[in-house]
């Protein structure tokens, strides 16, 4: 009776089924989180199977319906973008759980894969509505989940952080109306086919502007980055390195989506202008900071604004040529975010994130500054360590591209960031100490480290 008026074939339902499914297994844990005690290592293999099981549904949607399929009314969509977007996000996800080893509570688990498929929804749609949800539902998790590790610190750096992205929300909101007066429409790509007759329309140039403005609250682009540092100061070490890498995934793909809508449209010079601005502001202010944590949130800044010059020639393409820009865009992503993921896990071993801290690890465990070293020098983009190799695709991509001078501020703010990845280099290899405080590595860590290690030294390999 149901199939008379709904024709299930054409909501392709399979298509939803990676998030859907961990949406099901959060709802189970959040019931035996509350009616069973259960050992935490329960919850983390869960979890973790979960994010396997996802990332084989998506393998399996792509193999079956292949890299273009549509879902629910054109509201979802599997596309090249999404389908490297999801990966990264299982997968980097699925890191997180390796080697997190803080004894968080039961209903911490639940929170992240709800947040998890958030991201993903976020990544495979097109749909302002949807984009909205997405971004509020994981949003919404990932401040819980900085607030429960339970210090004052943590409890006003996510209600920081909630107050500045209730802004961006609302900002969004007013877009979404705009949108809709203008197009008829609230799917992006349904108002491609009106691109050509809105050229330079000057409402078409404030509704960019305005989604942007919650897209830079996310990505933490100067001015809009007060929330960064109170949060990587309080949360948990391991979750800050989540934070930094997962959560812009999705909204690096927002931003593409959104720049394959605004091409043509003179939006460059605005995103080039926050993107310069931020660069070399959040480089300059990097090395006033004596805790790691809050220098590494502006060296987030920075890679942020390197990434969003790779983004800036999207706006001068046409549709056909939007899969350019990708090779660029994610690849940089991943290379810094295995160099990211390793000095968070080297810190989290830490007592306090202070310089300090590493004073004499280089006598008391050589391994480990050996490793902190190169992941530190990939940071800063020397060669031949993997985040060169990144920058050197975006330079390449600017400069092809006939922004020369962005290159030019690339690398002036590489060279300020230099100094102050210099100060790790410093304090960990050239001052003695005679105690230090550093836990030991578990076995999931050492495969996490040694992974992230092998994918910094070995990324030109990776990469031909």
């Amino acid at each position: 009776m149901l199939n008379e008026f709904i024709d299930f074939k054409t909501l392709n339902i399979a298509l939803a089924y990676p998030f859907i499914f961990l949406i099901i297994i959060a709802i189970i844990l959040l019931f035996c989180s509350a009616f069973y005690k259960l050992h935490r290592s329960f919850y983390t293999s869960i979890s973790i199977l979960s994010l396997i099981f996802s990332f084989f549904l998506i393998l399996s949607n792509m193999s079956a319906q292949g890299i273009e399929a549509k879902a629910f009314l054109d509201t979802l969509r599997s596309d090249i973008i999404s389908f490297y977007a999801s990966c990264i996000i299982l997968f980097f996800s699925f890191l997180y759980l390796l080697m997190d080893r803080e004894k968080n509570k039961s209903e911490f688990y639940p929170l992240f894969l709800f947040m998890v498929s958030s991201l993903l929804l976020l990544v495979s749609s097109s749909n302002l509505i949807l984009i909205f949800i997405a971004l509020e539902g994981s949003s919404l998790a990932l401040y819980t989940l900085i607030a429960m590790r339970g210090t004052q610190n943590a409890i006003s750096s996510s209600i920081k952080y909630f107050s500045v992205a209730a802004v961006g929300a609302g900002f969004f909101t007013l877009a979404c109306a705009l949108f809709y007066m203008k197009t008829g429409s609230l799917d992006l790509n349904s108002g491609l086919a009106l691109k050509n007759e809105f050229q330079k329309d000057p409402l078409f140039l404030s509704i960019g502007v305005i989604i942007f403005i919650l897209c830079a609250i996310k990505l933490s682009l100067i001015p809009f980055h007060f929330w960064l540092k109170d949060v990587y100061y309080a949360a948990h070490t391991n979750l800050v390195a989540f934070i930094s890498i997962v959560p812009k995934v999705a909204i690096l793909v927002v931003i593409l989506r959104i720049f394959n809508f605004m091409s043509n449209l003179g939006f460059e010079y605005i995103i080039m202008i926050i993107a310069v601005f931020s660069m070399i502001l959040a480089a300059i202010s990097s090395l006033s900071q004596k805790d790691i944590k809050k220098m590494l949130a502006y060296s987030s800044v920075v890679h942020s604004s390197f990434v969003l010059c790779a983004l800036i020639p999207l706006l001068r393409y046409n549709q056909e040529d939007f899969s350019l820009s990708l090779i660029p865009i994610f690849g940089y992503w991943v290379l810094f975010a295995f160099a990211n993921y390793a000095v968070f896990l080297i810190l989290s071993l830490l007592k306090k994130s202070s310089y300090e801290n590493l004073q004499g690890i280089l006598s008391k465990r050589p391994l480990i500054a050996i490793c902190l070293g190169v992941c530190v020098l990939s940071l800063a983009g020397i060669p031949p360590f993997g985040v060169f190799w990144g920058k050197v695709m975006i330079l390449k991509s600017v400069i092809e591209n006939g922004y020369g001078y962005l290159a030019l501020f690339i690398a002036l703010s590489s060279m300020i960031m230099f100094y102050a990845y210099l100060k790790i280099i410093i304090n960990a290899f050239f001052i003695k100490k005679d105690k230090i405080y550093m836990t030991k590595l578990n076995f999931r860590q050492n495969l996490v480290l040694i992974l992230c290690i092998g994918v910094n030294i070995f990324a030109l390999f990776f990469m031909l």
